[in-house]
Order: C-alpha cells, then sequence, then structure tokens
C-alpha cells in the first residue's frame, strides 16, 4: 500500500513481524519510521500477548552487514524476558532482500514473536513473492513521489497539522515557489505556522514573506528570456535564483518550478488551442489569477514543439542531477544554452 493508505490504518491494525519501506520520497519514509517507532513504545494489545515497550532499538545498513546478522539479531530473545518487543531497522536493504527471498518467505512463515524487523529500501521488484506477500498481509509501505494534483492536499493537511489554515492563492505561492520536495515543504510551513502565532491563516503576504522573494516571477521571467532566445538575459535570472541556494541543491531546488511552469506552459497551449478561453485555463490548471496573464502571453511566445522540446531538456538535466557527478551551476548552464540554441 502506498504511505498514505498505511498512515490511515496503521494505528488499528496488528503489528506485523515484517515491514518494508520503500520508495523516492525521503518524507514520507522517515514519517514511516517514526509511526513504527512511536507504536512499539507505546502498549499494544492487538496480539496474543500483551506487549509493553520496546526492549531495545537495532538500526544497521544493509550495505555494511550480512543477512546471518540481521537474523542473528532479530532472533536473539530480548534482554528484559517475556512481553518486551524489540525493533531493528536494517537501511539500504536492497541487497539483503534480493539475496534472501526465500528466507524471508520463511521468516514470515515462523517469525520471533518478540521482533519486529523493518526493511528500508529504495526499490523494490513488484513482482517478487515475498514482497507480494507482504502486499497482501499490508507490510509493504510505498513511499512514492506524490503526484502533481496531490501535492495541494498534502500541503493542505501538513497546514492543518500544525494546527492552521492557508488560502488557496497562499498554498499556490509555496507550491510554485518551493516545489515538489516534502521535506523542504514542511519545512517552510513549519516556519508559517510559527511566524503566524495566534493568528489562524495563511495568507499571501505570509508566504511570500517568508520566501524572502517572489520566485514566481523570477521563473516567468526566465522563460520568458528562454521563448526570446536571450541567452544573457535568462542566465542573469538563473544566476539570481541560484543565489539564494545551498551549493549543491541548486539543481533541485531550481528545476521542479521550472518544470512545473513549462507542464502548464503546454496545457495553457493545448487549452487555447482548442478555442477555450482564459477562464478555462484558470480554472482548469488552477492559476492564480495575478499569474494569468503572464501565462497566456507566455503560450504565445513559444510553438507547442518548443514547449515540449524544452521540457524534454528538464527532464534529463534533472535525470543528469541525480545521477551524474557534475557541478549544478555548469549543468543549469548548459540547460539555458540548449534551451536558446
Amino acid at each position: 500500500m502506498d504511505f498514505l493508505h498505511f498512515k490511515n490504518r496503521f494505528q488499528r491494525e496488528k503489528i506485523l513481524p515484517l515491514y518494508l519501506v520503500y520508495g523516492e520520497e525521503e518524507f514520507f519514509v522517515k514519517e514511516a519510521l517514526s509511526l513504527i517507532k512511536s507504536r512499539l513504545l507505546t502498549d499494544d494489545s492487538t496480539g496474543p500477548v500483551p506487549i509493553r515497550y520496546v526492549a531495545g532499538l537495532t538500526e544497521m545498513d544493509g550495505e555494511e552487514t550480512s543477512l546471518s546478522t540481521v537474523l542473528e539479531e532479530v532472533r536473539t530473545p530480548p534482554l528484559f524476558g517475556k512481553g518486551v518487543r524489540k525493533l531493528v531497522i536494517v537501511y539500504n536493504a536492497e541487497r539483503l532482500f534480493k539475496e534472501g527471498r526465500g528466507v524471508w518467505e520463511n521468516y514470515l512463515a515462523s517469525p520471533p514473536e518478540d521482533s519486529v524487523l523493518v526493511l528500508v529500501c529504495k526499490e523494490v521488484d513488484s513482482k517478487d513473492k515475498t514482497y507480494e506477500k507482504l502486499r497482501r498481509k499490508g507490510g509493504s509501505i510505498n513511499c512514492r513521489r506524490l503526484k502533481e494534483d496531490e501535492l495541494g492536499l498534502w500541503i493542505q493537511e501538513r497546514v492543518r497539522h500544525y494546527g492552521k489554515q492557508i488560502t488557496l492563492d497562499a498554498l499556490h505561492i509555496l507550491q510554485e515557489n518551493i516545489g515538489s520536495k516534502l521535506l523542504l515543504l514542511d519545512g517552510q510551513i513549519a516556519k508559517l505556522a510559527l511566524y503566524l502565532g495566534s493568528r489562524n491563516r495563511i495568507e499571501v503576504s505570509d508566504a511570500e514573506e517568508l520566501v524572502g522573494y517572489d520566485r514566481q516571477h523570477k521563473v516567468f521571467d526566465f522563460t520568458g528570456a528562454v521563448a526570446r532566445r536571450d541567452a544573457t538575459l535568462a542566465l542573469r535570472i538563473l544566476h539570481q535564483l541560484m543565489a539564494f541556494m545551498k551549493s549543491g541543491e541548486e539543481a533541485q531546488t531550481i528545476i521542479p518550478p521550472l518544470a512545473w511552469q513549462f507542464r502548464r506552459l503546454i496545457r495553457a497551449k493545448r487549452l487555447l488551442s482548442s478555442g477555450e478561453g482564459r477562464e478555462a485555463v484558470a480554472s482548469e490548471l488552477r492559476v492564480p489569477y495575478r499569474f494569468l496573464q503572464d501565462l497566456v502571453n507566455q503560450t504565445q511566445l513559444f510553438s507547442k514543439e518548443e514547449l515540449e522540446r524544452d521540457y524534454k531538456f528538464l527532464l534529463e538535466t534533472d535525470i543528469r542531477s541525480k545521477t551524474d557527478n557534475v557541478d549544478a551551476r555548469l549543468l543549469l548552464e548548459t540547460l539555458v544554452f540548449k534551451f536558446c540554441k
């Protein structure tokens, strides 16, 4: 199941002997582990033996330990005797899970009553028999990245988590200025909640004040410079955007809002080309009215083919920034020259 379903069901269901936590969304991975830890530190009377608390927490690195060492740790009885459960978490467990497929099936058939094992992986083979058994039992937790249409609802939920509300325009500012990285978004929402004090609702002015500058206008300026093939101006705006970033974080902070903007331009272009008006663009893309005219104007600067080509360049750069050992500034500057070619 995906993380959001797991979060809603976990407190009501019996604790399993084995959990597989996997996926690229680091925020969800951390929250899944936090939920498991917090429940095991409280009374649990759902099993045949009442569980009072965790006797010990052992955390291991799957790249630095063997499968036999992990299983030995899991099967070693807790120090404090019957009625006490231990928790073993293995990070980077991809190799152990792949190599020990038959072992994990045997483990599930006859698990130790006093231990819970959690394997943390980046990705898994969904066709694997052990994975399928875990999925059916509810022990596989897919910490996938949120889709574009899910992000706004998640922001609203996190705002409520901090005891606040948020206007739709303020939500768009967070989403479009910060991107889809949940750890960054959650940090900004926490700061906003503290900044509001006794006030209950996050307004546009609050979001803009916290961000420090309106990156959305910079993104519009950047895509406009690209559309006019003005590499000098595009590079200047890019450097202005990067001036607010920590070294090494530029690509992962700048590419998401740029990709977001190009996706909106592509969708707006299709709507307008099919005879729809500005109101349809605002409704379909949830564009704040203060950005609507800029968006419509920019669709006229690009052809459909240029938008799709530039979006492909962005995706390629995003992949390279995560897989190649390339300087982020050089990578982004190269992207500008590709755009303006």
